[in-house]
Parts: structure tokens; C-alpha cells; sequence
């Protein structure tokens, strides 16, 4: 009888037989896991699975946008029901899969804000799910200088930079030294320009926690209108005098980074790339930019990191200030204050603001208000209603100078003993005795009095 072959399977090893049964119950398996993640995915909504803007921006500007980022594309209707608590005026809007919520003023200081988004919906499965984003905002803060005398005393108190916490009364010596000229305050420490007995000057990085670095300087010579920006990375200042190449310097604007002042201070190059001078300057709130005005009064925007080249916006007016909770410029324009938008590069006059023929000085919060001062009030006027008192100084005493926040919502009036002593500083010469009240610009609330002069509210 012939031989006949083996049956296969019969010759087959029990134990590989029984690994094909369990892989195929594994392959099975994962395909009914597949199967039901992928229900669950067509059963739920989106989910949030980032969010950028930066929140506590918000409480200097107007137009902070945060972007909510949906791990699938968003119906529109997703925007229905989106609230912001504490209440606060806001715009959204929905493409794609992000969800966009732009505050359309400021906000308050140390509050706590929630974001509910009642219902977010899937374009493609309809289905939805609630989203919420919490944030705390920082705390309102007024900086000071504190003169300890006179120029010329001998020994005695040192002058101090002191940071006034108004949401929780808590005050804070930044930097202590004889003869502070100048400082500049970025939220985290101050710049600081001191000069000793002859008036030459130095300057100093100091923050809390961390031991004072002094900063390098061009070389031998004088240094004024010293501002300083968390958002550049940078401090700059205007030098006069001889650099270390033996050039000399008038009036050039000069930039460097506290974080590394191995760096050095580096000269600011006008469009002809010569270094340049400026009568006046001023960081651009919540970006790397600075505009500039040179004595021939062009207006300059340059990036403080170097990363793109400067560009020139033209003859507008005197530079004046950068025009509270915006990025745009207050200037004096050919028919009177007016308004320069860094965003289209469009001017306009500013309305039913301007100063009465009485005012000591004016501060423009938009393009149609105000707070205008004289040595015994404090006013806000607007384009809509007629002018208000705010603030009015008492017997023995007089306003010396107002500024307002960057937000434009709160005021810092500098009131001065009508017998009070200047200290002959050479350079920004203060009253020893003036004061600072901080008053709410639409209510005429006094919020604190500190001590000082220079509030930072006023770079």
C-alpha cells in the first residue's frame, strides 16, 4: 500500500495552533477596541487641547484675543452661550477648529476670570461638550522714587525705588541707593540711572530675589529718558557723550538686555545706519517695537530686537505719549493732538478732548477724552458729556503733575506742599515732599496715597 501524506494539520504543533487561535482573538479584540474608541469619538464633543493669548495683557490693552485650539473642526454655533465672568465685554468667533474670544476693553486687576463655553459642537458629528478656561490677572501696581534729600547732602538715606501693591496694600524696596536719578520698571525689577557727586552716571539692574548687576554703558557721558519693556526684553536710554570707540555720541538712543549685559549696549541705526538720535521715544505695549522722533521730527518704528529693519512713518507732530490700553501714539499734529494707529498707519484729530485755556497740562486717554489738571483739580473731559471733577487737591497743597496707568482707567496725581524744597538734582530735579493719589479716572475714587515722585505711570 502506498504511503500517504500527512495530514497538515495533523503534523501541525498543538502549541502553534493555539497561537493562531490567540492571535486571531487578539486581532478580533483590537478591531472591536477600534470599533468602540471610534464611536466614542463620533459620540463626544471636542475638547480644548490649548489656548493662546496672553490673559494678563488684558488688563493693560484693549482687543487681548485668546484662541481656544478644539482637537476637530467647530460648528459656528459653538460661539452661542460663550460668557466671560465677571462679566466683561467681548467679541468671538469661531473657524476652523479654533475659537476665538477677543475682550473689547480692559479688564480688572486681581480678579479671577472664567471663560464657559457652554457648548462646544463638531462640525462633522454634531455632537458637543462644555470647555471652560480659568485665569487670574496681575495686581494693580504703582512704582516711586523716594528722594532721601538733597543732591548734595553728606551720608544720610539712601534714595529707594519702591513698588506699591494697591490690591493688597503690600509695598516692596526694589533698589536702594544714594542719588537715583532715573528707573525704569518691566514688572519683574528695575533699571536704574545713578549718579555720584560729580553727576556721572551708572546704571544698575536690580529684582527682587537677585543681588543688583550693573549695566554697561557706551563710555563717559550722560543718560536720560531711560524706559525699560518686558515684552522687548530690553532697556534703552538716550547717551551724550564719548563712546569706548572714541565717537562721540549726542542724544542717541541706545538699547541693551538686562538678561545679558555681557552684551553690552548696542546703538539703535537710523534708516541711513548711522546711529540715532531721538528727542523722544517709546517702547510699544505688548510687542518688541519702539517708536522714535528724531530732531527733524520724522517718526521712526524700530524692532528693539534687531530682527527687522526700521520704517519710517513720517511727519505727523510732536511725539507725545503712546495713547493708553492701544498700541497707537498721541502726537501733535499740524491741527492739534491726534492719534496715530501703529496698526493701518491712519491719523486722527482727537474730539472734544482738547485742553481749555486753563489747564496746567493734559493726558489723552482715547480720541475723544481726557483728564486735564491745574495746580487745584483734576477734570475729565469727553466729546460726549460735559467736563467732570475727579480730583481736587486740599488747603496748603498743589498738583504738580498727573499720569495715568496704562490701562487709562486710573490716575496718579502728584501733589506737592506749597512750602515744600526741590533737592537739586542736576538731572530731573523733584519736590521733596510730593506724594501720589491714586484715583479712579471715571469715578474720582481715591484708591491709595504713597509716597514719591516718578511714578512709573509716568515713563
Amino acid at each position: 500500500m502506498p504511503p500517504t501524506s500527512p495530514d497538515p494539520d495533523a503534523a501541525r504543533p498543538r502549541s502553534s495552533r493555539r497561537w493562531a487561535v490567540a492571535s486571531i482573538a487578539v486581532v478580533v479584540c483590537l478591531a472591536s477596541v477600534s470599533a468602540t474608541l471610534a464611536a466614542a469619538a463620533l459620540e463626544r464633543g471636542p475638547r480644548i487641547r490649548g489656548v493662546d493669548g496672553d490673559p494678563s495683557l488684558a488688563v493693560e490693552q484693549a482687543g487681548v484675543t485668546l484662541v481656544f485650539h478644539a482637537d476637530q473642526p467647530l460648528d459656528p454655533r459653538s460661539a452661542e452661550g460663550v460668557r466671560v465672568e465677571p462679566a466683561a465685554p467681548f467679541e468671538v468667533e469661531v473657524t476652523g477648529s479654533t475659537l476665538r474670544l477677543r475682550f473689547a476693553d480692559t479688564v480688572d486687576h486681581a480678579r479671577d476670570y472664567r471663560v464657559s463655553v457652554p457648548a462646544l459642537r463638531g462640525r462633522a458629528t454634531g455632537a458637543t461638550a462644555e470647555a471652560a478656561f480659568d485665569f487670574t490677572t496681575p495686581p494693580l501696581t504703582v512704582t516711586t522714587l523716594e528722594r532721601g534729600g538733597s543732591f548734595d547732602r553728606a551720608g544720610g538715606d539712601d534714595d529707594r525705588i519702591v513698588r506699591h501693591d494697591l490690591s493688597s496694600g503690600a509695598d516692596e524696596v526694589v533698589f536702594a541707593a544714594p542719588r537715583i536719578q532715573e528707573y525704569a520698571d518691566d514688572g519683574a525689577g528695575v533699571v536704574a540711572a545713578v549718579v555720584d557727586e560729580d553727576g556721572r552716571a551708572t546704571l544698575t539692574r536690580a529684582g527682587q530675589g537677585a543681588d543688583p548687576v550693573p549695566l554697561p554703558l557706551p563710555g563717559d557721558g550722560t543718560v536720560g529718558l531711560l524706559r525699560a519693556s518686558a515684552y522687548a526684553g530690553r532697556a534703552g536710554f538716550v547717551f551724550t557723550g564719548t563712546g569706548a570707540d572714541a565717537q562721540t555720541y549726542i542724544s542717541t538712543l541706545f538699547l541693551l538686555d538686562p538678561a545679558d549685559p555681557d552684551a553690552g549696549a548696542r546703538a539703535v541705526l537710523d534708516l541711513d545706519g548711522l546711529p540715532l538720535q531721538a528727542d523722544s521715544w517709546f517702547f510699544v505695549p505688548g510687542s518688541s517695537y519702539l517708536v522714535a522722533q528724531t530732531p527733524t521730527g520724522s517718526l521712526i518704528l524700530l524692532d528693539a530686537t534687531g530682527s527687522a529693519p526700521p520704517r519710517l512713518l513720517g511727519e505727523v507732530g510732536g511725539l507725545r505719549a503712546v495713547l493708553p490700553a492701544s498700541t497707537s501714539l498721541v502726537v501733535d499734529g499740524a491741527a492739534g493732538p491726534a492719534v496715530l494707529d501703529l496698526t493701518n498707519g491712519t491719523l486722527s484729530d482727537i474730539v472734544g478732548a482738547a485742553a481749555d485755556d486753563v489747564s496746567t497740562g493734559t493726558v489723552f486717554l482715547s480720541d475723544s477724552s481726557s483728564v486735564q489738571w491745574t495746580a487745584d483739580d483734576v477734570v475729565r473731559r469727553t466729546a460726549a458729556e460735559a467736563p467732570a471733577g475727579v480730583f481736587q487737591v486740599g488747603a496748603g497743597d498743589r498738583i504738580e503733575e498727573v499720569c495715568v496707568s496704562t490701562s487709562g482707567r486710573y490716575a496718579a496725581v502728584g501733589v506737592v506742599p506749597t512750602d515744600d524744597e526741590i533737592d537739586d538734582y542736576p538731572t530731573r530735579a523733584e519736590w521733596l515732599g510730593r506724594t501720589s493719589t491714586v484715583i479712579d479716572v471715571l469715578s474720582g475714587d481715591v484708591l491709595a496715597e504713597v509716597a514719591g515722585t516718578r511714578p512709573d505711570w509716568c515713563a
